[in-house]
């Protein structure tokens, strides 16, 4: 059954060729790029360095364009990558570790892991742990500048960005409640591509603004994106796997990276968002309606002073290159997948809500793709992507009103046959 490391490992393959599914390789013909890949060593989710052959990488960019990002999915348990001294955790530790202090010694890192409980000094050597640092070029005399230079792509879709900033206070119901604006921007034009109030910052919530934003305005190539909890969590990675979208996140700590959407949300607060009565407002559908009339008529159709023409005339001017998907393959990519085990009474849990199942998965793990915020069915599907079973929420009182099947023992003999 598809698990969380069959997910990560699927991940961490279309990383490797993403370039390749959104054209943004730079090497002058595919094999040279897969050879470019193959030329490097890659950490794989368990924190393991290793090398791949190039007709390896070629094989899983064939797998992909043939079934998509399923196809990336191991159909077997694969513990490739798995360490053995050092720990999922451990490793996240020392990269937290050098980031916050990035000329600490290795030393000194190996005396933390030690010290905070995340290695033991009788399995894992320190030796281990500076010849990870070494591997991984987080030694003082590895670590490069910042480089940090204004960059703009060269067509519309090429890169999305996105982020989430504090909105006003509003009344509603008698109640202040604070209002969260989440936006996606296309950095070749500065189009806002959807921009919508919440009154929750969480990861459904910025989903489906990203939902929208695609079905306006087709697919990015790569959407760029900090590291916040909205942003950082496995169901955006797979759905922008099953897009063919590199999602890349900025370095911790550096704002400076994300110096775009920053600047919308400041020409937002300026010329909309500082100007209004707050006081006008007692539901996050009147504040919608307002900031999407901001929107189209002013913002959209203003010249952009680093542009020199309009975010959506700049928008339109490559309409030609863009990708787009139909409504129902949108919805079937932005579903939720999960993995459980059917209990005894043929329920599994989905959002705190219970599920129903035929009973023929009791005692099993199904796959099970559902939407978040439209939990009337969900979807079990197989390894190889194939639906197999619409289930729907448990409802106890239909359920007491079915007709059982019974056994009337009065019509059994002794033999054990039925008088028919």
């Amino acid at each position: 059954m598809e698990d969380k490391k069959s997910q990560e490992l699927a991940l961490f393959r279309f990383s490797l060729i993403a370039p390749v599914i959104n054209d943004t390789y730079e090497a002058p013909s595919l094999s040279e790029f897969f050879r470019q890949v193959a030329a490097k060593s890659h950490t794989l989710p368990g924190g393991t360095s290793t090398r791949f052959s190039s007709g390896t990488i070629k094989k899983w960019y064939l797998h992909y364009k043939h079934a998509g990002f399923d196809a990336l999915i191991p159909k077997t348990r694969n513990d490739v990558g798995k360490p053995r001294s050092l720990n999922l955790n451990a490793i996240e530790k020392i990269h937290s570790i050098k980031e916050q202090l990035p000329y600490i010694t290795g030393t000194l890192v190996y005396s933390k892991l030690v010290e905070d409980g995340y290695i033991k000094a009788s399995s894992t050597s320190k030796a281990t742990v500076l010849r990870y640092i070494r591997e991984n070029n987080l030694k003082r005399n590895q670590l490069n500048p910042v480089d940090r230079r204004a960059f703009e792509m060269e067509f519309a879709n090429d890169c999305w960005q996105s982020d989430t900033s504090h909105g006003p206070v509003i009344l509603v119901d008698g109640h202040k409640r604070q209002a969260y604006l989440m936006i996606f921007i296309d950095d070749a034009s500065r189009l806002i591509l959807h921009g919508e109030f919440f009154f929750n910052d969480n990861s459904v919530n910025l989903q489906s603004v990203f939902k929208k934003a695609i079905s306006k305005y087709g697919i990015p190539k790569r959407t760029y994106v900090d590291n916040g909890s909205s942003f950082k969590n496995e169901q955006l990675s797979l759905i922008c796997a099953s897009l063919g979208t590199a999602l890349i996140h900025t370095a911790p700590y550096t704002p400076q990276q994300k110096g775009k959407v920053e600047r919308v949300f400041r020409t937002i607060k300026d010329r909309w968002m500082n100007a209004i009565d707050w006081n006008d407002f007692h539901s996050l559908e009147e504040l919608n309606s307002d900031f999407n009339i901001y929107l189209n008529k002013e913002y959209s159709n203003s010249i952009h002073s680093a542009l020199n023409v309009t975010p959506r005339e700049r928008f339109l001017k490559d309409i030609d290159k863009i990708k787009r998907i139909s409504p129902e393959e949108l919805d079937n990519r932005f579903l939720h997948r999960v993995t459980r085990k059917v209990n005894s009474d043929a329920t599994i849990s989905l959002n705190t809500n219970l599920f129903e199942t035929p009973a023929k998965y009791i005692g099993q793990k199904i796959n099970v793709r559902y939407s978040p915020i439209d939990l009337e069915r969900a979807y079990v599907f197989d390894n190889y992507n194939s639906l197999l079973d619409t289930i729907f929420p448990l409802k106890r009182v239909e359920n007491s009103k079915v007709k059982r099947n019974t056994i009337d023992y009065s019509k059994v003999t002794s033999g054990g046959n039925a008088n028919v």
